[in-house]
């Protein structure tokens, strides 16, 4: 988002300056007329512990610069020291709804409760990415406004079938144009990766998870599930060209996540013109639109995923994914919305 936004607010007249980890691999001042402004990381010496530390630091320069406008993405770990926040100028993006994770219980889930509650008390103005975490903000006395995450729109070109025909060489896959379904995510029990994973063996639908299946539950579902022929688990996957190949020449991309606002995964999926077959809960259903399907369990999923649309109604449903992705989710127009945001925050 930071890359996103961020230029188009110095072409706009404004100076923007953007915290990064002192270890973070490009080394670079500054991108496109934005500082980029490295902190010290000290989470290789204090594990989770240096979460903290790093966000104190950076709030700590930033209280000796004269900003108009301190824009927090998250508040997970820099909650903690909200008491230096100064309140007027901060406006915190408030992400998705971290403490009903299935990977934090207990304590850790009291605390992200607890660190919720601090960044709306210590907040000027709130922002949700997703209608419906608007909608659960309407509990706390604050002014928000809504303002979604964005994405690129992926045209359809003939270069996309050469870079799947070569990666999947690589792979020793077998891939045909629309025989095939894709899963993107992190590998955690809130991405209903086991739910995806059963309804590909129930189906014996061809499957590529992309993924860290390295983590202990990763290996877990991995071993589960490796001997079934038709599920591939081909690792983490960053390129670009080969991610937008997939999504675009899939049947159905399968996205399982429950706990967050507007997952930007799903955005690319669509960006790409993916049907989109999504976890049925509200936050997929207010970015799908009416488009694709909703699933509650592999059961169900693995249904749809032996159904095979019309041609036309896959093609209608590519069509519009992307012009939904253009109208709603494109980064100019929410550049522009922060923007008008910022403004009553700016030297009188």
């Amino acid at each position: 988002m930071a890359q996103q936004v961020c230029p188009r607010w110095v072409d706009a007249g404004h100076e923007v300056v953007v915290y990064a980890t002192s270890d973070h691999p490009e080394k670079v001042q500054s991108f496109e007329g934005v500082e980029i402004r490295h902190i010290f990381n000290p989470e290789n010496t204090f594990g989770l512990a240096g979460q903290f530390i790093y966000d104190l630091l950076c709030l700590r320069d930033a209280q000796q610069e004269d900003f108009d406008v301190i824009l927090q993405l998250g508040y997970t770990t820099s909650a903690l020291w909200s008491f230096l926040w100064p309140k007027h100028k901060t406006i915190t993006n408030m992400d998705g709804l971290e403490h009903q994770r299935a990977k934090y219980q207990g304590p850790l889930a009291a605390f992200l409760r607890w660190s919720e509650r601090r960044a709306a008390k210590r907040s000027q103005l709130l922002v949700a990415d997703n209608p419906e975490i608007a909608t659960f903000l309407n509990k706390y006395e604050v002014p928000k406004v809504t303002i979604a995450y964005g994405t690129e729109v992926v045209a359809e070109c003939e270069e996309l079938d050469a870079v799947l025909e070569n990666w999947s060489k690589e792979e020793g896959i077998e891939l045909q144009h629309g025989e095939f379904h894709v899963h993107i995510g992190r590998v955690q029990k809130d991405n209903h990766v086991r739910e995806i994973l059963e309804a590909a063996r129930l189906s014996g639908q061809t499957l590529i998870a992309i993924g860290d299946y390295t983590t202990s539950y990763g290996r877990l579902l991995k071993e589960t599930y490796q001997s079934e022929t038709n599920i591939h688990f081909v690792g983490t996957l960053y390129d670009k060209s080969v991610l937008n190949a997939l999504r675009t020449r899939c049947m159905f991309y399968l996205h399982g996540h429950s706990a967050g606002g507007t997952n930007p995964a799903l955005l690319e999926a669509m960006g790409c013109g993916a049907f989109v077959l999504a976890h049925g809960n509200r936050f997929n259903a207010s970015v799908l639109g009416g488009l694709g399907g909703l699933w509650t369990s592999s059961e169900e999923l693995a249904a749809m995923l032996r159904s095979r649309p019309d041609a036309e109604v896959v093609t209608e449903q590519r069509r519009l994914a992307r012009e939904r992705m253009s109208a709603h989710f494109n980064w100019p127009s929410i550049a522009d919305q922060y923007l008008e945001i910022f403004q009553p925050f700016g030297r009188k």
